[in-house]
């Protein structure tokens, strides 16, 4: 985007009647999406048919018309787009004709860059009863976390209407419609300047094509530059990391040795920007900040559950098959590079049956009902991937588990939108995860994660998936961020707790399941000290809720 100062309005001006001049009066082209006209049906609904489609004589609308009839909240559209480029397009127009009361539709679009929720554009329509023109300007489509969508690879669009809402409605053909963009238009004095707006300015200046997205500063901002948002990692992290050698990964090394420890050390967990590695320490607070640590509990205590072992995995490991029981459909498939020697959740630390401990091979072994969420987790740091498995355990000569997720530490890919991961917010538990290496380094240089008993159903960035049974804003979404206040005293803490809350107020945590109040996870790592006391001193109403600065855009991938 391109943002004009007030100096440059005479290039600005220049540039809009150049392309005018160069794009003429000449007439618009256009190519339909879908034609109900010519008796096309778009070929998919959110709800596998529930949602009902037919063609119908329609006199409001001059001939045949798509008729839908919605299921509660559902959505139609065109998987796999009849038209794939959208960029030589100005606009999108089509009728809806509304028998029934006032409704909201979304106009939604997935393009190449889309992978989740957060990345689709999406255009929201009000109707009136009756007939509703509808003109959707492309160059003001915008992903849900503010990025450009990419209109030159439109994989999908959709239709959808408000939850727990069924209308029926009527629609024309779907029309993309390319013609000159608009020219600012001057205020009359004395009246008030209408809200800022982009303008696209398209045709040929001397012998240069132009294709450009402007934006007119504000007054208040006129002549100055823009500020960056400050929105980054700590670079000493990212040095140290990479002038570390990584040692060789030859063998399947358990996590509590010096031999991971070195491994650690000198890996680099997902890219600078991922929001894992963003420091928060200077991020503005959610306005309903004191409102969600309430819900939790202000009085409640901060605490750690030591639960989360991994095994780490040479790339030649080999591959076994693991059966996926409960959540398939929301799983990466396998095989994976499980170890005899895999650890499960809380092991060595704490597991036991009639007051005996257990042996790792007893403790692999599946139950046949649920008995506890069973996290396993591998990772493979030559070949850069991460394997978390939910239920995981031994059956018969195999192994099987409720879901499996695969995540590529190289990349800012998350989840796909709606789907889960052995965590209940589809996030990854390893990154999160404090370990014996980083508190003998004396600083913890990521964001942590710790659960909650009541959360809302719904769930923000980077989080895909909710676990939640409410709709009370004062609880806190799957993928919250907190982060301990930073005039909070640490003096009197010992070194190692230091280091947890330093990293509390530099990087915060996420929410990422629902369990105890105020818990964190921990390695449960035999040589790290018991701190359990010591964290009880810190209260819940030591925590804040934050969200990124405005103008902050999450890395696409």
């Amino acid at each position: 985007m391109i943002r004009i100062h007030r100096l440059h309005c005479v290039l600005f001006l220049v540039c809009c009647l150049s392309a005018r001049a160069a794009i003429g009066q000449s007439a618009m082209t256009s190519l339909p999406l879908i034609s109900p006209s010519k008796g096309q049906i778009p070929n998919d609904t959110g709800s596998d048919g529930k949602t009902k489609m037919t063609i119908v004589k329609l006199t409001e609308l001059g001939g045949d018309a798509l008729k839908v009839v919605f299921a509660p909240g559902d959505s139609f559209g065109d998987r796999d787009s009849r038209v794939k480029n959208w960029k030589p397009f100005s606009r999108v127009k089509f009728t809806i004709h509304n028998p029934g009361e006032a409704t909201t539709l979304e106009f939604n679009v997935n393009h190449k860059r889309t992978f989740n929720y957060q990345t689709r554009a999406v255009h929201q329509i009000k109707l009136e009863t009756g007939r509703n023109p509808v003109s959707i300007d492309l160059d003001r489509l915008v992903n849900v976390n503010g990025s450009s969508p990419d209109l030159a690879n439109v994989l999908k669009w959709y239709v959808n209407c408000e939850e727990g809402k069924s209308p029926t409605l009527y629609f024309s053909d779907l029309v993309l419609e390319a013609g000159a963009a608009a020219v600012p238009v001057a205020t009359p004095a004395g009246t008030t300047p209408p809200p800022k707006s982009r303008f696209r300015v398209r045709g040929t200046i001397g012998d240069a094509k132009v294709d450009l997205i402007v934006e007119p500063l504000d007054d208040s901002v006129a002549g100055q530059e823009s500020r960056p948002v400050k929105v980054a990692g700590d670079p000493a992290r990212i040095a140290r990391i990479r002038a570390a050698k990584m040692p060789k990964v030859d063998k399947v090394i358990a996590f509590d040795t010096p031999e991971a420890d070195a491994i650690l050390s000198a890996l680099e967990l997902f890219p600078p920007d991922n929001p894992w590695n963003l420091l928060v320490s200077d991020w503005p607070l959610h306005p309903n900040s004191q409102a969600m640590v309430a819900s939790i509990g202000s009085d409640k205590v901060l605490r750690v559950n030591d639960d989360m072992c991994f095994v780490i995995v040479p790339p030649q490991q080999p591959k076994v098959d693991v059966k996926l029981v409960s959540y398939p459909d929301e799983s990466d498939p396998g095989p994976f590079p499980v170890p005899d020697s895999l650890p499960i959740e809380g092991w060595p630390k704490w597991h036991s049956r009639d007051g005996k401990p257990l042996t790792l091979a007893e403790l692999q072994q599946r139950p046949a009902q649920y008995e506890g969420d069973r996290h396993a987790i591998v990772l493979d740091p030559v070949g850069g991937k991460l394997y978390e498995f939910f239920v995981m355990g031994r059956i018969g000569s195999g192994w099987a588990a409720d879901q499996s997720s695969v995540f590529d530490l190289k990349s800012n890919r998350l989840r796909p939108d709606t789907w889960t991961s052995a965590d209940a917010a589809g996030l990854p538990i390893f990154p999160a995860v404090i370990r014996y290496d980083e508190l003998q380094r004396g600083e913890i240089e990521h964001a942590m994660r710790f659960t909650i008993r009541r959360s809302r159903k719904s769930y923000v960035y980077p989080a895909t998936h909710h676990a939640g049974h409410g709709s009370d804003e004062d609880l806190p979404r799957m993928g919250e961020r907190f982060r301990l206040r930073q005039d909070f005293d640490l003096k009197g803490f010992s070194p190692t707790v230091q280091t947890i809350l330093k990293g509390l107020k530099k990087y915060g945590m996420f929410v990422a399941d629902n369990g105890l109040e105020w818990s964190l996870s921990m390695a449960p790592d035999p040589r790290i000290p018991d701190i359990h006391e010591e964290l009880r001193k810190v209260k819940g109403a030591d925590f804040e809720v934050v969200q990124p600065p405005e103008g902050y855009r999450p890395p696409v991938e």
